[in-house]
């Protein structure tokens, strides 16, 4: 899978951002103020991988929880579930999985 994609997350008053996946790497930021940096993999006919998740100026977690400024980056899981349609990414968080709708913005 590569690509260009815009992120839109499924919480209140809405959240976004962008998603790069290229070569087996994944970046992006989105609006809550986290920077993203990870590795995926080819699982049949999905993706799966591990993102580090960090908020230098705090922010807001996918699951909308407030983040302090300077917390230790996070380790989560994701997947793909259908890499030929890209149009969802599934995170694994401490609090539950949240289904982030991907939409391909452009090819690499």
């Amino acid at each position: 899978m590569r690509g260009f994609f815009r992120m839109d997350y499924p919480r209140e008053g809405g959240a976004g951002g962008t998603v790069v996946f290229t070569n087996g790497t994944i970046a992006g930021w989105d609006t809550g103020g986290c920077f993203f940096r990870g590795d995926y993999a080819d699982r049949g006919m999905g993706i799966e991988g591990l993102l580090t998740l960090s908020f230098p100026n705090g922010g807001t977690s996918p699951t909308g929880e407030s983040i302090a400024r300077a917390t230790v980056p996070q380790r989560i899981s994701f997947r793909i579930p259908n890499a030929a349609r890209a149009n969802q990414m599934v995170l694994k968080t401490v609090t539950g999985d949240v289904t982030i709708r991907l939409t391909r913005v452009g090819s690499l």
